[in-house]
């Protein structure tokens, strides 16, 4: 969202950042204060999530769910804003376009009409485009779904990912600046994030138990650099085994709960292949000219690029998917593959948009588009 941010921020007399969720977690790092280093006096954090980390994930969502829809309705009536710009699929923001709706409050929506079979995410992001006034979506084919689902084809806009927008423009870390930031040797290392398959509850966390020793044991001398899982349910025991097998392995397993996207994107672009089921490895990976191995059905209906092979959660597949990867010449061809979800000046053109259209000529009554 910071690039975005900075084009608003041209465009339009003020903008504030809201931050919370897992940004605000223990789980994270409290990753947040990554964000607040790039932002003024329009930095606000809202406490959602209980810090207790003696409850599970799934009591963790409902109280999320609960702390959004009850304390953003008093922020909001405090700001009295034109517009929430909001992204993605997460439950916490499927109670943030709520309150935006049952408020009154117009909103936007970026990434709607995607497919992420393996995830509930699937719904929640369909309610949230249902919620929604205004779309930016990363592909043409993601703009025909939200119309599919009802939406003014006038406000639905293909702009492109937004996680692209300032790829090309990162001051991406040196290899040894980012060996004295994880204190880790990466002269040969994996970059591995997953997260929970929340449509099959315990895939996740059996797949990571068949991996580590997997990868260990097929690749002795390179290094598995990971990060921690999200805060769905199941994500608090992948990250415990992870943990754990760090102790016993340290000189194979270097665990991070978050790295920050600077880092991470750093980290990526330097390994040897990236592994694990995150949607980083579907939209940003590819253009750094990276191999990806996609584990499982969490992605699963993304289009995605040729430098992503996907694999089942069975060690035969992995291995087979691996030397695909692997093998001589790959990582050469995978500079010259196109990634679907390229898109120029993705962040320009949503602040352009936003900044041209008239916010009250939106109706606050929720309109229907009937398909002919």
């Amino acid at each position: 969202m910071r690039p975005l941010h900075d084009e608003l921020q041209k465009r339009v007399s003020r903008v504030s950042v809201v931050v919370t969720g897992s940004h605000l977690h223990y789980q994270s790092d409290y990753s947040a204060e990554e964000i607040s280093k790039d932002i003024g006096e329009d930095y606000h954090q809202v406490y959602i999530t209980p810090e207790n980390g003696a409850q599970d994930n799934q009591s963790l969502m409902f109280a999320a769910m609960a702390g959004a829809l009850t304390r953003f309705p008093k922020l909001f009536d405090m700001f009295r804003p034109d517009l929430v710009v909001y992204l993605g699929d997460r439950y916490e923001i499927y109670a943030v376009a709520t309150a935006c709706r049952l408020l009154g409050i117009r909103s936007a929506h970026i990434s709607g009409g995607e497919l992420t079979a393996g995830a509930f995410d699937d719904v929640l992001r369909h309610c949230i485009s249902k919620l929604s006034d205004l779309h930016f979506t990363a592909t043409e084919d993601y703009r025909r779904r939200v119309i599919q689902l009802g939406e003014i084809p006038e406000l639905v806009f293909n702009t492109g990912d937004l996680g692209l927008a300032d790829l090309a423009d990162l001051p991406f870390l040196q290899r040894s600046q980012l060996e004295d930031l994880t204190k880790c040797a990466l002269d040969d290392f994996f970059l591995i994030t997953l997260h929970p398959q929340t449509c099959s509850p315990g895939a996740a966390l059996n797949g990571i138990k068949q991996l580590l020793p997997l990868l260990i044991k097929t690749y002795p001398g390179t290094r598995l650099l990971i990060t921690g899982a999200n805060a769905d349910p199941e994500g608090e025991e992948i990250n415990a085994y992870i943990k754990a097998q760090a102790d016993i392995e340290p000189e194979s397993i270097c665990f991070f709960s978050s790295l920050g996207r600077l880092n991470y994107l750093s980290a990526a672009r330097l390994a040897r292949c990236v592994i694990g089921n995150s949607s980083s490895g579907i939209i940003e990976v590819p253009s750094l000219g990276v191999p990806v191995l996609n584990i499982g059905r969490r992605q699963q209906g993304r289009p995605h690029s040729q430098t992503v092979i996907t694999a089942d959660f069975d060690e035969a597949a992995i291995l087979q998917a691996l030397g695909r990867l692997l093998a001589d010449g790959f990582r050469e061809k995978c500079a010259l593959f196109a990634n679907p979800y390229e898109g120029k000046d993705s962040a320009r053109k949503i602040a352009e948009i936003i900044a041209s259209i008239d916010l009250n000529s939106i109706s606050r009554e929720k309109q229907f588009h009937d398909l002919r």
